[in-house]
């Protein structure tokens, strides 16, 4: 027996050996891992930084890749370049790289493809100790930085489609109708100079696939379409992850590339507006005038607006239920600040006017939000418990702009993302027309739903706006026009590291 029991001894240590070097490999190749990353990351923030000075006034992507290779160098990166534009796995004795994206890739997460910000990457591989016993010989360390530099239009685009897949259904991005859309940048007062802007894209990578010639054809699947009948498209750049397709009467002569790199959403780490437990609805008219009635949480029955040639006027508050507005020549004023319509949505479908209260300085500033009633169940609530769509399809005039301060300035509609009535749902669509007057600006956010801006059948509508949506759809019977004027949107004011 005990001769038996001294054969165990060598299994039992040869195991407890390969344990140690399992231990050895964690603990020092591991530790190696770590501090190559400290150091990678810390040259990768001052790159960014040094980078990003070089975003204004005019992009300069070779004064931004030799300043990231300068603070490379040294932070001890590709010791054998003698100068900054010698970082490379030449010049390195561990096979370093530096990558500089302006914009971002896409990689960088909400930062990707947005002007305003740059993103450098390093990258270098540990060849391991006692790790390579078990066949990890090689362990790829990299770091990543995103630095900006922003004056307030970091977020160049007039119409993002978030939407990144491929073919269903319709076109991510599209253009209809039988006018003209027209984008252009208006004038930075301090420069004199077009704002940097205006642009069009689209996340989509329908018609990926095929050829992507940078040329907008006429058949075939598309993330982008330009289907309007004897139209004209007009903006300053358009990108797209897929590819253009038009109709063969479309005038489309905007510079285009596909395959574009896939923006992440640059508003999804903004807070949204709260409801605080036990917050009073807000009144369906005048609070001061007897028997105009309140929304509740429980009750949640919303406001009804349909004595024909009425005009309401609402004050800012929470709308358990939502809005319906019917009737004939029904006009709803709006007072300044924010209004939360908490399930129901909002329909205005008559001949009705839709206006915030007009000042010396034009419309008051105003911002929708549209989500749940946060007392119910949703989804699967009643129609005026939920999140439902917001229409404002005005017969007559629409003129509403954002705010002009605090967190939401220049916001003017927030479709809840995270609301209840989920992606690819009638229930969170925009439809924004007025068939008399369209005068609009700021930025509408809703990025799970479908935003439909229409100018009406003739003559011109003016909207300054920003759409950052799921999809889009852009109608122009007459003129559309739609500046791009960084004042009017919400401001992306970022300045160095970000990320």
């Amino acid at each position: 027996m005990q001769s038996k029991e001294r054969g165990q001894i060598l299994p039992i240590f040869v195991g407890g050996l390969i344990l140690l070097l399992l231990i050895g490999a964690l603990v020092i190749d591991i530790g190696f891992v770590l501090t190559i990353r400290r150091q990678e990351q810390n040259a990768a923030d001052t790159a960014a930084i040094a980078a990003a000075r070089y975003i204004r006034p005019t992009a300069d992507t070779y004064a931004m890749q030799t300043s990231a290779c300068f603070y490379a160098r040294q932070n001890g990166f590709f010791p054998s370049a003698t100068n900054n534009s010698e970082c490379d796995t030449a010049h390195d004795p561990n096979g370093s790289t530096l990558a500089v994206h302006y914009p971002p890739s896409g990689a960088a997460g909400t930062f990707a493809g947005r002007p305003g910000f740059v993103e450098v990457v390093i990258s270098r591989t540990h060849r391991t100790f006692l790790a390579s016993v078990i066949g990890l010989a090689n362990i790829p360390v990299t770091s990543s930085a995103v630095a900006a530099y922003s004056n307030g239009d970091s977020n160049s685009n007039s119409l993002v489609a978030l939407d990144p897949g491929g073919c269903s259904g319709s076109e991510a991005g599209r253009v209809t109708g039988r006018g003209t859309v027209e984008i252009r940048p208006v004038i930075d007062p301090a420069t004199g100079l077009p704002y940097d802007g205006g642009y069009i894209h689209v996340n989509s990578t329908c018609g990926a696939s095929g050829a992507l010639d940078n040329f907008c054809g006429t058949s075939g699947s598309s993330a982008l379409g330009l289907n309007g009948t004897n139209s004209t498209v007009i903006a300053p750049k358009v990108l797209t992850s897929g590819s253009c397709i038009k109709s063969t009467n479309t005038t489309f002569t905007s510079p285009l590339l596909e395959g574009a790199v896939q923006i992440g959403d640059p508003l999804a780490d903004l807070p949204p507006p709260g409801i605080p437990s036990g917050t009073p609805g807000a009144y369906c008219g005048d609070p001061a005038v007897a028997g105009t009635t309140q929304t509740t949480a429980a009750g949640s029955n919303g406001c009804t607006f349909n004595a024909n040639g009425s005009t309401v006027t609402l004050w800012p508050g929470v709308y358990y239920g939502g809005w319906s507005i019917g009737g004939n020549n029904v006009t709803i004023v709006l007072k300044p600040g924010i209004y939360i319509i908490a399930g129901g949505g909002i329909s205005l479908a008559a001949s009705g006017t839709l206006s915030s209260v007009v000042g010396s300085s034009g419309p008051a500033p105003v911002m929708i939000f549209n989500t749940d009633n946060p007392t119910k169940a949703c989804p699967g609530g009643a129609t005026k418990n939920c999140q439902n769509s917001v229409n404002f399809t005005a017969g007559s005039d629409l003129l509403l702009r954002g705010l002009d301060s605090g967190p939401y300035k220049g916001i003017l509609i927030w479709q809840d993302g995270n609301g209840s009535a989920g992606t690819a749902s009638s229930k969170m669509d925009v439809t924004l027309s007025g068939q008399g007057s369209l005068s609009l600006s700021g930025t509408i956010y809703a990025p799970r739903a479908l935003v439909t801006l229409a100018g009406g059948s003739t003559g011109e509508g003016f909207a300054s706006v920003q759409i950052i949506a799921w999809r889009w759809n852009i109608v122009g019977g007459g003129t559309l026009l739609m500046p791009y004027d960084p004042k009017d949107l919400y401001h992306f004011d970022q300045m160095g590291l970000v990320k």
